[in-house]
């Protein structure tokens, strides 16, 4: 048993599935399946109850959980000791507005893991106006400049978010007409919202904005308070009991883009960044 192995182990629980956990920790997923089965013939129990949508943690699995984040959390504490003793090198991050949180988190665990020496300084979209002191910008990759490299973190698509409120949720198949009249929740920074003002326009649907948010976290948050729908790309193995999501592809006689999130940065930058985090920018 080692700590790798353990943290596979935890990402699955947290991610639900074992591919979702593979993207976490930016490993493959036969490499997470080994560490499980591993961990539990170690152990001597089944760790997880396999399904369809993914894997749920059984009783002994809840249990290891519980101690594995605890070893995880306290081997961290060692390695952020020992790491306070050396000189840090400064990182600034700048995020866009329209990326979720949990993609930054995602990397900045993975980052740390790697190299416990980088002190990060994080801003959003509005506040790093000078990219010059920028190192890394989380964004998509339809902003990265010609001098940038980028580095993909994440592939999502447009889905329809309706709250388990809403009819619409619960019947098998949406016509664009079923939209009439129903409260929008406005996604400020999409990329997209031109093409879809012209895509509800173009079906001669009448609907309510109710609300313009900034962030993908405000949107989800409201969807699932059940003031309205969303328009908003979303991981292909996203799930959230809040609310149903349907692909816009499947609603709409339109092929919209995947989105394709990551860190963009100056080319001069790649070889530093390999040396420091050689499994994110191979």
């Amino acid at each position: 048993m080692d700590l790798k192995t353990l943290k596979y182990f935890v990402a699955t629980v947290e991610s639900g599935s074992i591919s979702a956990a593979s993207k976490k920790c930016f490993v493959a997923q036969p490499s997470i399946t080994m560490a499980i089965a591993k961990l539990e013939d170690e152990l001597g129990c089944m760790l997880f109850n396999r399904h369809r949508k993914g894997s749920t943690p059984t009783s002994d699995g809840y249990r290891m959980y519980e101690m594995a984040s605890e070893l995880l959390q306290h081997a961290d504490s060692i390695k952020n000791e020992f790491a306070q003793k050396h000189q840090t090198q400064k990182i600034n991050i700048s995020v866009d507005e329209n990326i979720r949180i949990s993609i930054l988190e995602n990397f900045l665990n993975e980052a740390n893991e790697q190299n416990p020496n980088c002190q990060f300084e994080i801003t959003t979209g509005r506040q790093s106006v000078n990219k010059t002191i920028v190192d890394l910008h989380l964004t998509t990759k339809s902003k990265v400049l010609p001098d940038e490299c980028f580095r993909v973190l994440a592939i999502e698509r447009y889905a329809l978010l309706l709250p388990t409120t809403n009819l619409l949720a619960y019947q098998k198949e949406i016509k664009p007409s079923d939209l009439n009249h129903q409260n929008i929740i406005s996604r400020i920074f999409c990329e997209n919202n031109v093409l879809f003002d012209s895509m509800i326009s173009g079906y001669g649907l009448d609907v309510n904005i109710v609300s313009k948010v900034e962030s993908d976290e405000w949107a989800h948050a409201l969807v699932g308070s059940g003031l309205g729908i969303t328009f908003a790309p979303v991981p292909a193995d996203f799930t959230d009991p809040r609310f149903v999501v349907r692909p816009v592809s499947d609603l709409f006689d339109i092929d919209l883009p995947e989105r394709e999130i990551g860190l963009a940065f100056n080319k001069a930058k790649l070889e530093t960044f390999q040396t420091l985090f050689p499994r994110l920018f191979v």
